[in-house]
């Protein structure tokens, strides 16, 4: 995530700490990044953040400009805050900048879930080129490596639904089976229960006819009685 938008405000203890430098003729390198999880206002009289969670070794820095530099790091821990503070820390463990909002935090983070960020320091109070960049870090590589993860998570969950949706092909294929087998089942049935209204129905015509058929003989036996 970018948090170019943010303007951290330099502190007091951070430009003495500066300004001492440049005089000597030193430099200062900025090496971590402090989050906390209070909500305020900063006004540069700040040694510290009021409510730190987590420390962070930058990834990298890098000059924008005479006066603006680029800080880039990423936050992985096992304790989930609100990111709402942020403070830049020089190699001595000083304060240079502070950010906070009362009102919106910078992000949630969550254990499990790294977040990978960088934003922009404004250096124009300060002397020119005293604050030496950190590291050598390829921006869109470090990037290019959180959004390689996230794209592999986002192909196995396309794998997953993938796999979910030919598992519902399949079964659709054998409930229109399993209908066309039931209707197949109901026709026969249909047949059959007709076949026997049909037996049904020609029953009393064979039983009458018998009836029919024994009188007949009977009345032929007489009659050969009565002739003789």
């Amino acid at each position: 995530m970018s948090l170019k938008a943010i303007n951290p405000t330099l502190t007091r203890a951070g430009m003495r700490s500066i300004f001492d430098a440049s005089d000597a003729g030193l430099h200062a390198r900025i090496t971590h990044l402090a989050f906390g999880a209070s909500r305020y206002t900063p006004t540069g009289n700040e040694n510290s953040l009021k409510s730190e969670k987590a420390r962070v070794e930058i990834v990298g820095s890098r000059y924008l400009d005479d006066f603006q530099m680029e800080i880039t790091a990423k936050i992985d821990g096992d304790t989930g805050f609100t990111l709402a503070e942020l403070g830049v820390m020089l190699e001595d463990g000083t304060l240079l900048a502070v950010w906070s909002d009362p009102d919106t935090p910078l992000a949630q983070y969550t254990p499990g879930v790294p977040i990978a960020f960088s934003f922009v320091l404004a250096l124009a109070a300060l002397p020119q080129g005293v604050i030496q960049v950190t590291g050598d870090v390829d921006l869109q590589l470090f990037f290019g490596e959180e959004f390689a993860q996230l794209g592999a998570a986002l192909i196995g969950e396309q794998l997953r639904n993938l796999k979910l949706s030919t598992r519902v092909v399949e079964l659709e294929k054998q409930r229109s089976a399993t209908l066309a087998l039931t209707a197949n089942t109901n026709q026969l049935q249909q047949v059959i229960e007709h076949q026997q209204q049909q037996i049904n129905d020609l029953l009393p015509l064979i039983t009458n006819t018998g009836a029919l058929a024994l009188t007949n003989a009977q009345n032929i036996f007489k009659t050969k009685e009565i002739l003789q």
